[in-house]
């Protein structure tokens, strides 16, 4: 069975929309995560490893708006294309 031309454009759009509702959400859970001042790491031989994880969500959120930015760029081009 072929796919045709109607129905590869109707997956484009749903594919769009899904990657937009997933970097939306990956956003609240990356926000929620620069409000953690340190996180704490029992080690086996009863030591602990404290970390920062603002430097790589700071990453990751760039990464997030990037990612929602490029996604909502091409879905309009395709939408308002002629």
């Amino acid at each position: 069975m072929y796919i045709t031309e109607s129905i590869e454009k109707y997956l484009q759009y749903v594919y769009c929309v899904f990657l937009i509702l997933f970097n939306i959400v990956s956003l609240y859970f990356i926000i929620d995560l620069l409000s953690y001042d340190e996180i704490i790491g029992y080690l086996i031989d009863g030591g602990i490893k404290t970390d920062s994880p603002r430097k790589l969500a700071y990453l990751f959120f760039v990464n997030g708006i990037s990612n929602l930015f490029f996604v909502c760029v091409s879905l309009m081009a395709r939408l308002f294309d002629k």
